[in-house]
């Protein structure tokens, strides 16, 4: 590309704080091919289309700022970009220290306990006990990076025994049973156990709540089996587990024998046999053995009964044409959010176009296409799983293009990710991931997983590709091409129909 010389930095921003002292990454365009270009005196690589991405070493505190020199023959540009440096790590060991005073001053994350027994109730407001798009996250510790590893339902009592402020945000310490602790954000209380005056605090019943299990049902239907567990009194805390092959569910503070009523002859081929147990007092754990690896599943509320759905795998009788008849969402990720290259593409829209020709691709192969988006309009992050499972797609496959975090070096670290949450999501993670490699060429990111919230959908496959990376220089230029947007979507196809195909003339 040939054009005026000009600077411009994608990133970081002006007076930006970076998150790191030592290397970082800059980028952005000098507008034209052929230039040359130094940042903090450190050439840096320009591309034919003027993108230029460099690594170097942080500026120092006493001139935080980047200076970027570039030239063209006898044309010359400058640009001065002032940043922000995070402060140096306090390594001193204050406690040898002599002479010192040191007065104790409370950490926001210190516990604060909550006496006595206070039950209160999950689901914040607008959630009703038997909305099965809604609800509550818990997590074995409080703040940011913990597990998400329960699921509750609106409408679940728990035992509240302490309260932190963590990540910025306020969290509470419940049982799920007398041995069992979970952290919940305080937003999910509902608002009657939320106490208004000026100390805080909470408000809830004073006795446990009793939750009596009957016999277990065991109900086919035309693309399911449902395991139903009638039981008195509000919806317990529960955890689902997978293997290869079986999918447990461990219900907490639950009295009563857990008898399962099992059909003489198998229910069908997919569903094996389910077993129950009792790992501890008030628990019981049910464990559905499956002839294959799960597929999906649905945990319900309805009529004082949990009902665990268990999904039956699609038939397929065409290895050749795996994805006739099908449903499958297609989800161009962003906006809201998204990274955007040197050059300013922005992610949510190179994704969309690369969205439209993977249904395109579908549609032709006799697919139903679920999109999230057609257009560039925002949809509500948390709206895109739940649009796929209420169309009972067979499969969710969200398209994104990946970027780095401060101190990572672009260089070095890019190529292409396949990502996931749930392990039966698993086999058409690493299937597209495979397609992803042959198509595009680049390294190969693995196959990982990653708390994704368009992933947590239960009840079908779900995966988000990172098929390239927006922020390097030569993948932005070949993003903008159709040819290459041909190509990432080819590859997601590929990766569907390869997953399908492998259920061919299999029950």
């Amino acid at each position: 590309m040939r054009g005026p010389l000009q600077i411009s930095v994608a990133y970081p921003k002006p007076e930006q704080l970076l998150t790191v002292r030592d290397s970082n990454f800059i980028f952005g365009t000098v507008g034209t091919g052929g230039a040359a270009l130094r940042i903090n005196g450190v050439a840096v690589p320009v591309w034919p289309n003027g993108a230029f991405m460099g690594w170097l070493p942080v500026p120092p505190d006493s001139a935080p700022r980047y200076e970027l020199l570039a030239s063209n023959g006898a044309e010359r540009a400058r640009l001065v970009l002032p940043v922000k440096i995070p402060p140096a790590s306090d390594t001193t060991h204050r406690e040898k220290l002599l002479g010192d005073t040191l007065q104790p001053v409370p950490s926001p994350d210190t516990l604060t306990p909550v006496a006595g027994n206070v039950y209160v109730t999950l689901g914040a407001p607008g959630s009703t006990v038997d909305d099965t798009d809604r609800v509550t996250i818990a997590r074995p510790g409080p703040g940011n990076g913990q597990e998400y590893k329960w699921f509750l339902f609106p409408g679940t009592v728990v035992k509240i025994t302490g309260a932190m402020k963590a990540s910025g945000d306020d969290f509470v310490r419940v049982q799920l049973d007398s041995s069992q602790d979970a952290w919940v954000l305080r937003t999910e209380l509902q608002a009657q156990n939320i106490s208004t005056t000026p100390t805080g605090g909470f408000i809830g019943d004073s006795a446990a709540p009793l939750r009596r299990i009957g016999a277990v049902r065991i109900e086919p239907g035309p693309n399911w089996v449902d395991v139903v567990i009638p039981m008195t009194g509000p919806p317990p805390p529960y955890l689902v587990e997978e293997t290869d092959r079986t999918i447990s569910l461990l219900l907490y503070g639950v009295a009563g024998a857990p008898v399962v009523s099992m059909m003489a002859e198998p229910i069908d081929p997919y569903f094996n046999s389910i077993s129950s147990s009792t790992p501890e007092e008030s628990r019981v754990r049910y464990t559905i053995n499956l002839n294959r690896a799960p597929y999906g599943y649905l945990a319900l509320w309805q009529n004082g009964a949990l009902t665990f759905r268990v999904r039956r795998p699609p038939r397929i009788a065409d290895a050749v044409s795996p994805l006739r008849g099908l449903t499958i969402t297609v989800d161009p990720g962003h906006p809201p959010a998204g990274a955007t290259g040197p050059t300013g593409l922005y992610e949510g829209d190179a994704v969309l176009q690369v969205g439209l020709k993977v249904r395109d691709l579908l549609t032709q192969r006799g697919v139903s296409v679920v999109m999230t988006r057609i257009t560039p309009e925002p949809v509500d992050l948390g709206l895109r799983a739940i649009i796929s499972r209420r169309a009972n797609a067979n499969a969710f496959v969200s398209i994104h293009l990946n970027a780095f975090p401060d101190g990572v070096n672009p260089f070095v670290n890019n190529g292409s990710l396949t990502l996931y949450f749930w392990p039966h999501s698993i086999p058409l993670g690493v299937a597209t991931q495979a397609a992803l490699l042959a198509e595009l060429g680049l390294r190969d990111n693995g196959t990982k997983f990653q708390n994704l919230a368009v992933a947590r959908g239960t009840w079908m496959p779900s995966i988000l590709t990172e098929g390239a990376f927006v922020i390097m220089p030569d993948q932005e230029a070949a993003l903008r091409t159709p040819t290459y947007q041909e190509a990432y979507a080819a590859a997601i196809v590929r990766g569907l129909e390869a997953y399908f195909a492998s259920m061919a003339q299999k029950p």
